[in-house]
């Protein structure tokens, strides 16, 4: 069996009821869900809240809700835990869990053909824990980061003696979990051995590459903006990633 689990808190500061905030037409939740039940290899979705409001508009869609204790409410809560709570909770429920794909519920950029090839990667590599999407940096690069300093100046970020060239093509890849798809065999929730900060994805987690960039989640207005403009185009903007895949991009 392979769940969908969407993970969708209350108590959004940024956008007040963020994942229910209404986008295009239809709340936010509405879309990660779709995703999962157009994929041909979920047989269920189960979306884990501490709001009311997320929870009704859930079940309206055909989610069940999964309840999260007071302890894990919040915007402080390791999402980690959540995630562990929620795989728990069905795997204490329904019988022959594997593998669960877990979404976040403040995103548009997933569907279900993206969510199967997860899958399939799993069911074709038995030998890994867990795979994510993820887009190569490109001015985005961790050794194009920088921070500001107490006396509120920019410096390189981390080490302030790096020294690397301006040329992003000598600088060895680097990529992106793209907040998009995380897949997984249930039992990784029990350790803390994947790549950090993902610690619940197990030891060998392999990459789905997207093109950048594809994944964002919503957390601001201008977001909501991307996201429309992204659902808008959404035919043409699969045919493109789809040139971009088979094209080797």
């Amino acid at each position: 069996m392979n769940v969908a689990i969407i993970t969708a808190r209350a108590g959004s500061k940024s956008i007040i009821n963020k994942n229910i905030l209404e986008v295009r037409g239809y709340p936010l939740i509405y879309y990660p869900i779709k995703a999962a039940q157009e994929a041909l290899k979920i047989d269920k979705v189960f979306v884990s809240t501490d709001g009311e409001g997320i929870a009704k508009a859930s079940e309206k869609y055909g989610a069940t809700v999964i309840p999260r204790p007071d302890e894990l409410g919040g915007d402080t809560v390791n999402h980690g835990e959540v995630i562990k709570h929620a795989v728990e909770w069905v795997n204490e429920k329904y019988e022959n869990l594997e593998n669960v794909v877990l979404l976040l519920g403040n995103t548009v950029y997933v569907d279900g053909s993206i969510i199967d090839k997860c899958l399939q990667k799993l069911d074709d590599e038995t030998e890994l824990d867990s795979c994510m999407t993820v887009w190569e940096a490109q001015d985005d690069h961790p050794f194009r980061a920088m921070e500001i300093s107490e006396e509120g100046l920019l410096r390189p970020y981390g080490n302030v003696e790096r020294n690397v060239s301006t040329e992003r093509q000598s600088y060895k890849k680097a990529y992106y979990y793209d907040q998009g798809v995380w897949a997984f065999r249930k039992y990784t929730v029990q350790s803390h051995d994947g790549p950090n900060p993902w610690w619940w994805m197990g030891k060998k987690s392999a990459p789905v590459l997207r093109t950048w960039v594809t994944g964002r989640d919503i957390h601001t207005y201008f977001d909501v903006g991307i996201s429309e403009w992204w659902l808008d185009g959404l035919d043409k903007i699969k045919e493109v990633l789809n040139k971009s895949s088979e094209d080797g991009l």
